[in-house]
């Protein structure tokens, strides 16, 4: 269920990932609006959370509220802690059924010639420190010779690498990339 740069996996959920910014009185998913801005990535409340009751996204139990949070609040580091360990799993909940407007909508993907959808299926090997640039290269061309013919459902393994030394500035065109 999308609303307004937010993404809801599961009825389960009790926050959405922003996938664009979202501003303050922006509609969310459930019937929330937006209290604060929501930076892309990040978490938004979209049903109460008491303190101590368990934050849901994707079906998954990914941490403990360390205050109550009110619907529409961002959720992050400032009211959400990350438990050592495996919190337990949410039940599955009924799965949801595409409407008329899901069907309409589209993607940039292609056409496979089985006729289902594809995208490209790349995979990533990042780099969080210049210092394994060199090794980040290497295992991207080791995989594309010898895991590439393998996994014919995978297009590639690319390096993902910056040049701003060892300890990487939190701004600027690497962080971004790192980020994206």
């Amino acid at each position: 269920m999308n609303a307004a740069n937010s993404i809801l996996l599961s009825p389960a959920d009790n926050v959405a990932v922003a996938n664009g910014r979202i501003e303050i009185g922006t509609a969310l998913p459930g019937g929330a609006v937006a209290v604060a801005v929501i930076d892309p990535g990040h978490k938004v409340a979209v049903k109460p959370i008491a303190a101590g009751e368990a934050v849901v996204k994707y079906a998954q139990a990914i941490g403990r509220a360390t205050l109550d949070i009110a619907p529409g609040e961002h959720v992050h580091s400032h009211n959400l802690v990350f438990e050592s360990g495996r919190l337990p799993v949410v039940p599955p909940s009924e799965a949801e059924h595409a409407t008329e407007a899901d069907r309409a909508r589209t993607f940039m993907g292609y056409r496979r010639a089985d006729g289902r959808a594809g995208t490209r299926n790349f995979i990533g090997i990042i780099a969080s420190v210049n210092c394994s640039a060199t090794v980040c290269h290497a295992i991207a061309d080791e995989a594309n010779r010898t895991l590439l013919p393998k996994y014919p459902g995978i297009d590639g393994f690319v390096p993902i690498v910056h040049g701003q030394g060892c300890g990487m500035s939190g701004t600027g065109d690497g962080m971004m990339v790192l980020h994206r």
